[in-house]
C-alpha cells in the first residue's frame, strides 16, 4: 500500500459522470521538516518502549522549548521559525517509519498546503489546477497507508479519452515519470 494523500475530483459533463485521482509522491526533500509547525505535528507513534532515545529527544525538546518561552517569547518565536525539526538529518527524516501523524499526512494538514519550498506540492498544486481548469467538480482529498488512518483508494472512473486528456494536461504541469507511475496506479487498476 503506498503511504500518501490524494486528491479524488468527480466531475460532470453532457457524456455522463467521471473521476480520476491525483496522487501526491513525497520526493523527501525536507520542506516540510522545516516548517514552523512541524512542533505540533504530534506524537510519535512508536510506544516509549520500542524507541526511548526518540521519546527522550522529544521530552527534552519540549523542556527546552518550555524555558525559552518563560525567558524569552522573542528567542522562542525566532527558533521555531528558523530551526528544522530535530529529526531532520541529511534533508531526511530520521523517524520516518514511526513520525508522527501529521507528518504522516503532509500536505494534508493546517500547515502542509501552504508551503511553497516543496517542490512535490508546488507541482502536485499545478497539476491540480491543470485538471480542474474550468470544470464544474466535486474534490474530496484522501489519505492511503497509514496504520493510523488507512483508507482504500477511492475507485476512479474514466475512459481511455479522458485517461489520455488528464495525462496530457499533467505531463504539461510538469509531472514527473515517477509521479506518472503513482498516479496510474491510483486510478489504471480502476479503469478495466
Amino acid at each position: 500500500m503506498v503511504n500518501t494523500f490524494y486528491l479524488h475530483l468527480e466531475f460532470k459533463n453532457k457524456t455522463g459522470d467521471w473521476s480520476i485521482n491525483l496522487p501526491f509522491l513525497c520526493i523527501k526533500c525536507g520542506a516540510c521538516c522545516k516548517l514552523e509547525d512541524f512542533l505540533f505535528a504530534g506524537e510519535v507513534t512508536a510506544n516509549h518502549g520500542e524507541h526511548p532515545e526518540v521519546h527522550a529527544k522529544i521530552k527534552a525538546l519540549f523542556e527546552e522549548l518550555g524555558k525559552m518561552w518563560k525567558i524569552d517569547e522573542a528567542k522562542y518565536d525566532h527558533y521555531i521559525a528558523k530551526t528544522p525539526c530535530s529529526f531532520l538529518v541529511n534533508n531526511a527524516c530520521s523517524i520516518y517509519e514511526i513520525r508522527p501523524l501529521g507528518c504522516q499526512l503532509f500536505p494534508k494538514t493546517t500547515f502542509g498546503m501552504q508551503t511553497q519550498d516543496c517542490p512535490s506540492l508546488n507541482r502536485f498544486k499545478k497539476q491540480h489546477i491543470a485538471l480542474k481548469k474550468g470544470r464544474p467538480r466535486k474534490e474530496t482529498f484522501f489519505f492511503t497507508g497509514s496504520a493510523n488512518c488507512e483508507e482504500p483508494i477511492k475507485p476512479s472512473n474514466l475512459n481511455e479519452k479522458q485517461y489520455r486528456a488528464c495525462i496530457t494536461k499533467l505531463s504539461q504541469a510538469g509531472m514527473t515519470d515517477d509521479e506518472l507511475s503513482l498516479f496510474n496506479y491510483f486510478n489504471c487498476k480502476n479503469k478495466e
